[in-house]
């Protein structure tokens, strides 16, 4: 009996085939993908049921298992699908590509906020998804650099845009289930401020009173720029000492 996972690959890697003679299928496994994709937007990813997306296309759940087996593949290609949205890095200099790739994923996860619930190490990845990243890896592989370390270059730029996109998406959902804005939250905790004393909190003090929380820097633009001058001067040192983890894949 195939797995999840197995069903997931199959449908991932060898997608059904679309009729290309008579009248279009009323239901497809590409119209059940949007019309959930349309949902997670909508009303966030813990609102998504096959019954949901059913309803949307105006069927019942069980005819949609005839196109997808159920919710966990389901998911598998609604992420892949929002990967196929972003466009490949071109080559070109290091730089430009990383920020490129990095402007993308940010791209991705303020269209689609519920993606970051779903990009864990254990989602079974799709066509786009790895093309993508396939991409990526090409614009660093001249800079002679070990195979380990541009994987980790990557790596590293993928992971600050998940940091940053899981604050936002955080913030998104909040404002969904309360109806109140980040904004109006923190202008309601009027309380909290009279403990912001310069005895208790002298450096948070001085930058609030100096407006260091009014002006804040965008916190995308800023991170991408200072993460890929890090990497600037690792890529250009004569050596670069390596720390592996404990554990490996």
């Amino acid at each position: 009996m195939k797995s999840d996972r197995d069903r997931s690959i199959r449908l991932l890697w060898e997608p059904p085939a679309e009729a290309t003679r008579g009248p279009k299928a009323a239901l497809s496994q590409a119209r059940v993908v949007e019309a959930a994709i349309k949902v997670a937007d909508a009303e966030g990813v813990d609102a998504l049921t096959m019954r949901r997306v059913a309803e949307t296309l105006g069927n019942t759940a069980m005819s949609l298992y005839r196109h997808v087996p159920g919710k966990s593949e389901l998911l598998d290609l609604m992420v892949d699908a929002v990967w196929a949205e972003t466009e490949h890095t071109p080559k070109g200099p290091w730089r430009a590509g990383l920020e490129f790739f990095a402007r993308q994923m940010w791209a991705m996860y303020r269209a689609h906020p519920w993606m970051l619930q779903l990009t864990t190490s254990r989602r079974m990845p799709g066509p786009h998804a790895m093309t993508r990243q396939d991409a990526a890896y090409a614009v660093v592989s001249e800079l002679g650099l070990a195979s380990e370390e541009i994987v980790a270059v990557v790596t590293a730029v993928a992971q600050f845009v998940d940091g940053v996109g899981r604050t936002m998406a955080d913030r998104v959902q909040a404002e969904r289930e309360t109806g109140v804005s980040e904004e109006d939250w923190w202008n309601g905790r009027e309380a909290l401020w009279q403990h912001f004393t310069p005895d208790r909190l002298p450096m948070m003090t001085h930058l609030w009173n100096s407006g260091g929380f009014e002006r804040p820097l965008d916190e995308f633009e800023f991170g991408l720029a200072r993460l890929l001058d890090g990497l600037a001067v690792f890529i250009e040192a004569e050596e670069r000492p390596l720390v592996r983890r404990e554990t490996c894949l």
